[in-house]
Formats: C-alpha cells, sequence, structure tokens
C-alpha cells in the first residue's frame, strides 16, 4: 500500500478542519481512506521507516529487559501491534532494550495497573484513569465531549499537555506516566433507529461512568453501567436499549450480532494511559531512558492509529458484510445534540475551578492545541512524534 496521496491528504485536512468548527457533524471515513492515512504508522510498526530517530547508545552491559503486562489476549489485534512495536524498541536501542510481554491478565488485573507498576510486579502496564476518575480531576478533562477530531489528534494533545496538567496525578500515585493513546470516538448499537433525541430519549444506553454517563443523562437517555463482557446479552434480552462503544470493541464483544443499527455519534473519544514502575526507569543510564522515552512517543501515536483508528474501520467493513445497518446524524439535529453536552464541559470546569484547579484554562490549551495539530494528515502526526518528540511526559536524565 503506498503512501496517502495529495487528493487523500487534502480530504482528511477538510475532514479535520470541519471538526474543529462547533456545530459540525462530520462524516466516518472509509475502511480504504483510514488504511491510506495510516500508512506512515504501519510503516512504522512493520520496521520500513529509514528515520526512528537518532539515539546513541554507550551502554555496554548485557541487554535489559522490560517487562510488561497487559489484560489484553495475546492474539487480540492491540496485542498484535505491541509485539511489533517491542521489535522496534529493540532496533531502536541497538538490542540493549528487549521486551517481555506476559498477556491475558495472567499477571494482574486491569484494574490494578497502577498498584502492579507501583510494587514492582511490572515495568509497564496499562493503568486507565477512568477505573478511579476523581483521584485524576485534570486527566478527566481529556474525555469531555466534542474536544477531539480524532484517535491520533488527542495522543499529541494529551502528550503536549501532560507535564503541565497530568504527569503529577499520575506521580501522586507514585509511578510515572508512560504515555496516552487516543481511543476511537464510541458509536451507538442498537436495534432500534437512533438518529434524534426524540429517540434517544428514555432509551436504557451503556455509556460508561463519569463525564459518558453525564453526557448521555443530558441527551436525555438512561445511562447503565454494566461490564463490558455483559454487552452482548443485556443488548440481547432488553437489558439494553444500546451500547456506546467503539466499533472495535463492538467487533471484539460481538455486538454486531446482537444489534441491527450502528449510529455514528463522535462525541468523545477516552484517552487510554500506561504507567510505568519508577524504580525501574530511575535505574537505568540515561541513553537508555532517552530512547525509551522517545519510543514511547512514537509508540502511543502509532496505537492510537493502528490499533483504534484503523481496527475501527476494518470492523465496520465487517458490519457492512454482516448487514448492519449504518445511520447517521442529519448536521441540524447534531446541534441539537451538542447544545445538550456543552453544557457538561462548562460544569466540569466550575466543578474544577470550585476545587482550586485550572480546569478553564486546561480545557482552553486542548482546544488551542487541536486547532494546530486537527488538520494535519496523519502521517505527518506520525513523523513528528519521530523527529519531535513531545518533552515532559515523564523524568529522564
Amino acid at each position: 500500500m503506498k503512501r496517502t496521496n495529495l487528493a487523500a491528504t487534502a480530504a482528511f485536512a477538510v475532514l479535520a478542519a470541519a471538526v474543529i468548527q462547533p456545530n459540525v457533524a462530520r462524516a466516518q471515513q472509509s475502511e480504504d481512506e483510514v488504511m491510506k492515512a495510516t500508512q506512515v504508522a504501519q510503516d512504522w510498526a512493520d520496521g520500513k521507516l529509514k528515520d526512528y530517530g537518532n539515539y546513541p547508545i554507550t551502554y555496554a552491559g548485557e541487554p535489559i529487559t522490560v517487562r510488561v503486562t497487559s489484560h489484553l489476549p495475546e492474539v487480540a489485534g492491540q496485542a498484535k501491534f505491541l509485539k511489533k512495536a517491542f521489535v522496534v524498541l529493540e532496533k531502536m536501542s541497538h538490542g540493549k532494550l528487549k521486551v517481555s510481554a506476559r498477556w491475558g491478565g495472567t499477571v494482574h488485573k486491569v484494574t490494578e495497573g497502577f498498584e502492579a507498576n507501583r510494587s514492582g510486579l511490572t515495568d509497564m502496564a496499562a493503568c486507565f484513569t477512568f477505573l478511579n476518575a476523581r483521584a485524576f480531576p485534570l486527566t478527566q478533562a481529556l474525555s469531555l465531549p466534542g474536544l477531539f477530531p480524532n484517535e491520533a489528534v488527542q495522543t499529541i494533545v494529551a502528550e503536549s499537555l501532560a507535564d503541565k496538567y497530568f504527569r503529577k496525578e499520575f506521580e501522586r500515585q507514585q509511578v510515572y506516566l508512560n504515555g496516552i493513546t487516543g481511543n476511537s470516538n464510541f458509536n451507538l448499537f442498537s436495534n432500534t433507529p437512533i438518529t434524534t433525541l426524540e429517540q434517544l430519549k428514555g432509551q436504557k444506553v451503556r455509556s460508561g461512568t463519569g463525564i459518558s454517563q453525564r453526557v448521555f443523562e443530558a441527551l436525555g437517555a438512561v445511562p447503565v453501567n454494566i461490564s463490558s463482557a455483559d454487552f452482548f446479552s443485556a443488548l440481547q434480552r432488553g437489558l439494553l436499549d444500546a451500547v456506546f462503544t467503539s466499533d472495535a470493541a463492538a467487533k471484539a464483544f460481538r455486538i454486531d450480532d446482537a444489534s441491527k443499527f450502528h449510529t455514528f455519534t463522535p462525541i468523545n473519544n477516552l484517552p487510554l494511559e500506561w504507567c510505568m514502575n519508577k524504580r525501574t526507569i530511575d535505574a537505568w543510564p540515561a541513553d537508555l531512558q532517552r530512547v525509551f522515552y522517545a519510543w514511547s512517543r512514537q509508540l502511543h501515536q502509532a496505537d492510537s492509529q493502528i490499533s483504534f483508528m484503523l481496527a475501527s474501520a476494518e470492523a465496520r467493513v465487517a458490519f457492512k458484510k454482516e448487514g448492519l445497518k449504518f445511520e447517521q446524524i442529519a448536521p441540524d439535529e447534531w446541534k441539537k445534540w451538542q447544545a445538550r453536552f456543552d453544557p457538561v464541559i462548562e460544569s466540569y470546569i466550575k466543578d474544577g475551578e470550585a476545587k482550586g484547579l485550572p480546569t478553564r484554562q486546561l480545557v482552553a490549551d486542548i482546544r488551542e492545541l487541536v486547532k494546530k495539530y486537527g488538520a494535519m494528515p496523519l502521517g505527518d502526526l506520525m513523523m513528528d512524534a519521530v523527529k519531535h518528540p513531545i518533552a515532559g511526559v515523564s523524568p529522564t536524565k
């Protein structure tokens, strides 16, 4: 597959620019468009880039093994991507950093990521802040509705602001922030059409907790919080009217088999964070810290594009073959949805300010950086992570 041509690049830029403007509903990209747009990230994972950054390695000791633990099954798409990424790390470190990965939650549960890093059980693992949102009031801003045009922009904006706003929240948990991967926007899966507020009113929607819950309350739905493992049966048995989740997750949990309609609902992107064991990283020599840090910036940008953006596009191809009907919210109707969920942002800001937090400035900074990065082609975002890694996400010597 060749890298995106000028026409595709221009089309993507127009699409991204439209999303930045208020009250504009965007169209969902096709699988072919996403395949082309993410080609540089795919080349990164496949070891095909000519330039991964120049990081001289002076460390002459034996290779260091980095223990990575994950709740993901080894056969999961993201796990397959991560395996490729670990090969890139070994290449960038001249063989001095090697990864030993354990999959399927065999070492610790997904809810135990912080403790596993803190206690020394692992050197790097997912540590999702949405599982304990109260301890991360500033990081919650990354889940606010209507802020990000796509996963890749969310990643670079989140990491750009990490040193100013988010890093301290992780270090209070006695871990280092490794990085933040932008997740795909969630869509509605249902057995009746949901394209208007009237159709959504009173519907039992699996929305998640925190900001997503508040958004669906504002939209007039009845938010329900249940485990992802129960999505299928709850929807099939009528205990839920709709499930709000990403296309990739819907495919993994067979939501498409229990629903008839897919409504593109670009409300928010849930950030997915990874943490590191402080003692492990602090013990490394400076050259290995630097290359690991640079690799981490590249990792999270590529992860957002491949594991989420591309995987969701591929899932939609399967949905269409299975006969799932795709719905689009009309632009004038979308303005009504946005008018309902916009106050959720102001409520978040005021609640934070009442607690002495810089939430208004944080949201303003997010919006300003979205203007900067929002119209950039995905390939440029990937190469920006390679050539100009964001500073300050975690400490280095």
